[in-house]
């Protein structure tokens, strides 16, 4: 009997290790995304006020440009190396904690800008004539060359609009310290969305080369903005479905490039170097994002103020049966 006692103490001594050591990687990877994200962002606006040609829309060869490319393929290979160094068993929250500060504000700051660019494009379709044009474009009777693109184009700008508006209400409900689950369940698809439309308006973009550095790591941020949101909906939709450690990783990765993206392209695009409106508006849109996911990733290392909530492994039930 005693032996039998001697044994479990044994292995909850060990799983306690094994759990403090997976926090701990957790907090190596947060802290090590938190340094590497401002420095390349900083490297890549340099690298724009040295490199960068504005008439070409390329990079020259230079130390700077070169640097930074290589940090965007290495941080984010290193961030999905937590896959394999972030045990699965780590206790992480099952949803992030909402009671932080950090978290209202930024939340709250998305869902204004959100609908500030709501708002802008209303005012700008009504100003340009733009319903009108809607009306042409998808009448019976319209034959032009381009028709197809141009219906395409036009359906991809009335769903930014909508997807715009319905974006700022979710962040608005996910900033509340206890939000309804339902509620920002269904809300929390049009952050996926609106990130969508942005990759599409800047894919189909064609005043700007398809392969313009600003284009590809812009519709990269967004992409990782994507798949961070689709993540963190699992929260929300359920607690079976809840992945954290997945969400984390997804989380640091989506921070990294929107910050590195958006802070270099805005800089850039105030400095005269850079001069296309609808890059500069994904850009900002994904600077906006990335303090909300900072906010977010850091709930799970127990740096912030919010308080923890139920923790859950992503080993599955059938996995628990087996063992």
């Amino acid at each position: 009997m005693f032996d039998i006692l001697k044994g479990i103490d044994m292995q909850n001594r060990f799983l306690k290790r094994d759990k403090a050591s997976a926090l701990l990687n957790v907090k190596t990877w947060f802290r090590a995304v938190l340094i590497l994200a401002p420095v390349a962002a900083i490297l890549r606006t340099i690298a724009l006020y040295t490199s960068f040609e504005p008439e070409i829309g390329y990079f020259n060869d230079s130390f700077f440009s070169t640097l930074v490319n290589w940090l965007t393929i290495i941080v984010p290979a290193f961030i999905l190396c937590g896959f394999i160094f972030i045990s699965k068993d780590a206790d992480l929250p099952k949803k992030t904690p909402n009671n932080a500060n950090s978290i209202f504000f930024s939340a709250t700051f998305a869902g204004f800008i959100l609908l500030a660019d709501f708002a802008y494009k209303l005012v700008t379709l009504i100003g340009e004539g733009k319903l009108s044009y809607y009306k042409m474009v998808f009448s019976s009777s319209f034959r032009a060359e381009n028709a197809y693109m141009l219906r395409v184009t036009s359906i991809i700008e009335i769903i930014g609009i909508a997807s715009s508006l319905l974006a700022a209400a979710c962040f608005f409900v996910r900033s509340a310290k206890d939000p309804k689950a339902k509620l920002s369940a269904w809300f929390g698809f049009f952050p996926i969305i609106r990130a969508l439309v942005g990759i599409a308006n800047i894919y189909f973009d064609m005043t700007v080369q398809m392969n313009h550095p600003s284009k590809l790591i812009i519709q990269f941020a967004l992409i990782s903005v994507m798949f961070y949101f689709l993540c963190e909906e699992r929260e929300y939709v359920s607690d079976e479905h809840a992945r954290p450690r997945r969400t984390f990783i997804a989380g640091l990765l989506a921070y990294f490039m929107a910050y590195v993206a958006g802070f270099s392209e805005i800089v850039g695009f105030f400095a005269g170097i850079l001069s296309e409106g609808a890059l500069f508006i994904e850009a900002f849109f994904c600077f906006v994002l990335s303090f909300y996911i900072l906010a977010r990733v850091n709930s799970f290392t127990g740096n912030s103020s919010a308080k923890p909530v139920e923790v859950v492994s992503e080993t599955t039930s059938e996995e628990k049966i087996d063992e």
